[in-house]
């Protein structure tokens, strides 16, 4: 039996990782240097700093009932098979991968596919029980034609929603761009240090949030009394509306201080007092610890429950799903802990009474190759597992679920659904405006039912 190793994901898979980390590497050193802490804002026009989060409030009371589209990205390629188990294929299935698959896979009641056995793990059942009570739709075979097995380009292709290698902007920050608002950094936040591309956008302002109750204007390597009178100066320069430096860089680097803190001074009721003060933000459900997922999706609870015109967020998961080597021990281990913070944060936004508001959309870049490789896990393939879940969430098995006996020229699973035509039915059906405006060609792909009529 091949020794487990917790990092054996392939050099590409980094690679990727990396490339996603590089900005929020850089967001933590200008944390550091006093940007702001908790909190940064990104404008890619000029922002008035003047009662930014007004707006916020004002989008927030007239529209309270407005949709929140969740996004949450599982790295490095979920595999499709033992998430979801072919309980109709299985002789096929072990014959391909023995010793791989889970022993005794969850029956889901009403098809012929078994759940992977972490998944009941959490409140309620965990997902086994969001799908019992018809709150997950889950969409297998999901994936492009004649698709890329690069975590890198079939990533960037997902956040895009393009298959193409041109730089655009992020598929939610096009939503935003049309529909969105000029003066609300918080309509698209990323639960986390660093913005996701997801959410990058051309000219709606957009924000990443790691924790509201650090958010505050800080100065390095100056604390205490000094510290204080230091950032009280500079609050009492921003509001006096004093010309500032006019070359590029100082220019920039003022306005961001000014962005993150009138930002952070907008979310002070959320800042705890100290360390033994309850949290501001904290609802009646108590998340798993040890758990990055769970604690970046309890602060976006938090926050969705608040008046703040949140229209679009985004959760990267913690967890290495690019499973070339001992599969079995990562999903048990790592697609557990994220299906009990889903379903944790599915009983916080019902406990605090927002749950019908927010279809939380489940993804990762690809899915694996049908049979085991030689080291107790699978390589990169076709036809990965998507899924939505909430309230409104059309509950069930909504695309066809790819056949093991009839796989593609790479002996790769086929393709059943385009992802494309999912963000199409996510942005006609829930977010109630035309799929054309943001997704290329939109029409050719149709759409497939998601979200309860």
């Amino acid at each position: 039996m091949p020794r487990f190793r917790a990092h054996a994901a392939c050099q590409d898979f980094h690679r990727a990782s990396e490339a996603a980390r590089r900005d929020v590497l850089t967001r933590r050193q200008m944390l550091k240097w006093g940007i702001g802490a908790g909190v940064t804002v990104y404008a890619a026009n000029m922002l008035p700093t003047a009662h930014l989060l007004d707006a916020a409030a004002a989008e927030a009371a007239a529209a309270p009932d407005a949709p929140i589209l969740v996004s949450v990205f599982l790295p490095g390629g979920l595999d499709l098979l033992d998430t979801l188990m072919p309980l109709d294929q299985e002789g096929a299935l072990r014959d391909l991968r023995s010793g791989v698959s889970p022993a005794a896979p969850l029956a889901l009641a009403g098809t012929s596919l078994g759940l992977h056995p972490s998944l009941s793990r959490g409140p309620g059942g965990g997902l086994k029980g969001l799908f019992d009570r018809g709150q997950i739709g889950f969409l297998p075979g999901i994936d492009y034609a004649n698709p890329n097995l690069s975590h890198f380009a079939s990533r960037a292709f997902w956040e895009t929603g393009m298959v193409s290698q041109q730089s655009v902007s992020g598929w939610l920050g096009r939503w935003l761009d049309r529909h969105g608002s000029a003066d609300n950094p918080l309509q698209g936040l990323s639960a986390g240090y660093g913005l996701s591309p997801t959410l990058r956008a051309v000219n709606a302002p957009v924000a990443s949030i790691s924790d509201p109750g650090d958010a505050e204007l800080s100065m390095w390597s100056v604390w205490g009394d000094w510290g204080t009178a230091a950032v009280d100066a500079y609050a009492a320069l921003s509001r006096s509306g004093r010309a500032g430096p006019t070359s590029a860089g100082p220019a920039s680097a003022a306005r961001a201080a000014r962005l993150a803190h009138s930002v952070s001074a907008q979310l002070a009721p959320f800042r705890k007092k100290d360390d033994t003060s309850p949290d501001p933000l904290a609802g009646p459900v108590t998340y798993p610890e040890n758990n990055d997922t769970a604690d970046r999706l309890k602060v976006l609870a938090g926050l969705i429950a608040q008046p703040l015109g949140i229209r679009m967020a985004t959760v990267d998961a913690d967890g290495e799903f690019d499973t070339h080597e001992g599969q079995a021990q990562t999903l048990d281990r790592d697609l557990g802990a994220v299906g009990e913070a889903l379903a944790t944060f599915q009983a916080d936004l019902e406990a605090r009474g927002v749950a019908n508001r927010v279809l939380t959309f489940v993804w990762s870049e690809f899915g694996r190759r049908p049979e085991a490789n030689k080291s107790g896990g699978t390589d990169h393939g076709a036809g990965g597992v998507a899924w939505v879940q909430g309230p409104r969430a059309l509950g069930g098995v909504l695309t066809e679920y790819p056949s093991l006996t009839d796989l593609d020229r790479e002996k790769n699973l086929k393709v059943t659904v385009d992802f494309r035509r999912v963000y199409g039915s996510l942005l006609g059906q829930w977010m109630g405006t035309d799929p054309a405006e943001v997704i290329p060609g939109a029409g050719q792909f149709g759409q497939v039912a998601l979200v309860r009529s």
